[in-house]
């Protein structure tokens, strides 16, 4: 069996597009990672969100599919209206589920199936965004031993999502929205 890559999984809503792009924009390629980027999205974009992100240099990015397996050096956009989740074999799976906090994708239900999974090594960072999507996640892919980071509300667009997660614990990293590659590469030093 081949080692499962280092899984990065950066969340938001309201606010977390830019941080987002730009975090996959400027992280150097390493190839033992797989980047999910699980952010909330209308349902039928006029726009497709992977296009946003189809002139990453190095990277993959890619909309994975039920029971498409996770790989490393590949940027993963979690699909519009299906919630995202982690399967221990090593595959994402999709769900269309209800919504969890007005959302599908939900961030809390990726990060509980990382936690499910028993990932091996993981980290995840919570960005901008206007509900409490992802703070229980966070705080349980915490409590799990991996590592957290949350965006400084401060300077969030849009505060509450960080927010509601720094009411429930602290995180490894509090953080700007500027330093997302170096927590990255500093989560994955540990």
């Amino acid at each position: 069996m081949t080692e499962r890559p280092f899984l990065w999984v950066v969340a938001g809503s309201a606010g977390s597009f830019t941080p987002a792009r730009q975090f996959v924009q400027e992280m150097p390629y390493r190839p033992q990672v797989a980047i999910v980027l699980c952010l909330h999205r209308m349902r039928k974009p006029r726009v497709p969100m992977i296009e946003a992100f189809s002139r990453i240099p190095y990277w993959q990015v890619v909309e994975p599919q039920d029971k498409d397996p996770i790989e490393s050096g590949k940027v993963y956009l979690a699909p519009a209206d299906y919630h995202l989740l982690v399967e221990r074999e090593g595959y994402f799976s999709l769900s269309v589920d209800e919504p969890v906090h007005f959302s599908r994708p939900s961030i809390d239900v990726l990060l509980e199936s990382v936690v499910e999974a028993r990932w091996p090594r993981a980290g995840a960072v919570l960005l901008s965004g206007a509900n409490r999507d992802g703070a229980w996640g966070l705080y349980l892919f915490h409590r799990a031993g991996y590592f957290t980071a949350v965006q400084d509300p401060q300077e969030a667009e849009v505060p509450t999502m960080p927010r509601a997660a720094l009411e429930l614990f602290t995180p490894n990293r509090l953080c700007k929205a500027h330093e997302l590659v170096q927590v990255c590469l500093e989560a994955l030093s540990l």
